[in-house]
């Protein structure tokens, strides 16, 4: 736990960390650009792993000893590259045309590299998945976004020693991802052959017949879905605050955006740890303990998020400094997002309860109906408010979805995550029906 918590911390910190050096060195603009850049990076991923990472996460995790673990992960890495390949070749293509729509200077230099970073970067979520799955937390913490955002913070600082006396052009962001997600991404592989050749020899291996290639092939369509609507919250709905914002104004929401992120952390280390528990414990149909691990994760994510909450909604101005000059007109936006994450974390990891336990078709449905209403509120709020519209549009997303999925968890499985009274007991909803 202690060592997960660590690596989460270096993931999380990382992507915080990148906003500050972009920041630092570019200003509020550049930090608009980044942000417009990466959203396409992670709408890409999303896309190219098609939901195959959570499905590698369930089936790995209910059984890690399995002779098909092996087969499982190849399947899906090819599976992904067939769609992670064009991905990338058509970003690097068509990114002056991106440039030129979102009406964004520099825009298509960063995307040259985040171009070939795609096929990487979906290698890299894949394994996160399938470390999850074997129960190695910390190794699949070390995977994901905030460690190749950690790494490419450190090569973009590295620039005027390797260039000496050279300008720091903007550039260096896509090409320092593109580095940082080849990097990591064959760290996590090394990780995986080594575990798999232990494997191998204890376990065997064995295929996937077309049963297995199914049932995986249905299940990761879900968590596609599920997908599509983080692809909203994080990805699409950048872009749409980046066609109406000015690169300035889209620094100032993204700067808060992410330090907003950070009352999350410790959901991030729940959601790293405790999903593949979730899996097992109600495939031994231990409800009991379900639901004991469920409130615990939701109690000590409250306790331990609350410093930073306080010193974002008291002191915002003094947080956002970090970032360099030019980030205290977000101060009001890093309030209202954080808040929302608030909400996040306080429900718990209800979408992976619906997920892990055979009811992702409801995680699916609830995402899907508020990231639509959220795209309709940055559609909506975003040319009349500015930056404040779209941190409100964000905010709604957030506390919709996590407040429709707890009631799910309460309707399907009896357990009630948020500390607190049972609201809907008290209202005479019966929990744990299961239909």
């Amino acid at each position: 736990m202690i060592r997960t918590f660590l690596a989460k911390a270096v993931s999380a910190l990382g992507a915080l960390a990148l906003v500050v050096v972009v920041g630092r060195l570019y200003g509020p603009e550049g930090v608009g650009v980044f942000a417009l850049a990466q959203s396409i990076l992670l709408g890409s991923g999303i896309i190219g792993r098609r939901g195959m990472d959570n499905a590698l996460m369930r089936f790995v995790g209910r059984e890690a000893d399995s002779p098909q673990v092996r087969s499982y992960l190849n399947w899906a890495v090819r599976r992904s590259l067939v769609i992670s390949l064009p991905l990338s070749i058509l970003l690097i293509v068509f990114r002056y045309p991106i440039e030129h729509f979102f009406a964004m200077s520099s825009l298509a230099s960063v995307l040259l590299g985040i171009g070939l970073a795609v096929p990487f970067y979906t290698w890299a979520f894949l394994l996160t998945g399938f470390f999850k799955g074997i129960r190695k937390p910390a190794t699949a913490a070390f995977l994901e976004n905030g460690s190749i955002s950690l790494v490419a913070g450190a090569l973009i600082l590295l620039v005027p020693y390797v260039l000496p006396g050279g300008k720091q052009d903007i550039a260096y962001i896509g090409w320092a991802y593109a580095v940082a997600a080849v990097l990591v991404a064959l760290h996590g592989g090394l990780h995986a052959v080594f575990w798999l050749r232990s494997h191998q020899r204890e376990q065997g291996v064995r295929g996937l017949d077309v049963a297995d290639k199914t049932e995986f092939r249905v299940t990761s369509q879900a968590f596609f879905i599920m997908g599509l609507a983080a692809f909203m919250q994080s990805a699409l709905s950048i872009m749409i605050a980046g066609k109406f914002l000015g690169s300035e104004e889209m620094g100032l929401f993204k700067s808060a955006q992410q330090i907003a992120i950070s009352v999350g952390f410790v959901l991030m280390v729940i959601n790293a740890i405790f999903p593949p528990r979730f899996a097992s414990l109600y495939h031994q149909g231990k409800m009991d303990g379900l639901g004991k691990l469920a409130r615990s994760g939701a109690l000590l994510g409250i306790v331990l998020a609350a410093p930073f909450l306080l010193l974002c909604l008291l002191v915002p101005e003094w947080v956002l400094g970090l970032l360099g000059e030019g980030f205290a007109p977000a101060a009001t936006l890093l309030r209202i997002i954080a808040l929302a994450q608030l909400v996040n974390v306080a429900t718990g990891s209800v979408g992976f309860l619906l997920n892990m336990t055979g009811y992702e078709r409801y995680m699916r449905n609830i995402a899907i109906v508020c990231s639509t209403m959220g795209l309709l509120g940055f559609f909506s709020l975003t040319p009349l408010f500015g930056a404040l519209g779209a941190a409100l549009a964000l905010a709604f997303v957030l506390v919709a979805q996590n407040l429709a999925a707890m009631c799910f968890v309460w309707l399907k499985l009896g357990i009630w995550t948020l500390p607190g009274p049972n609201w809907l007991a008290l209202l005479g909803i019966r929990g744990g029906n299961g239909s």
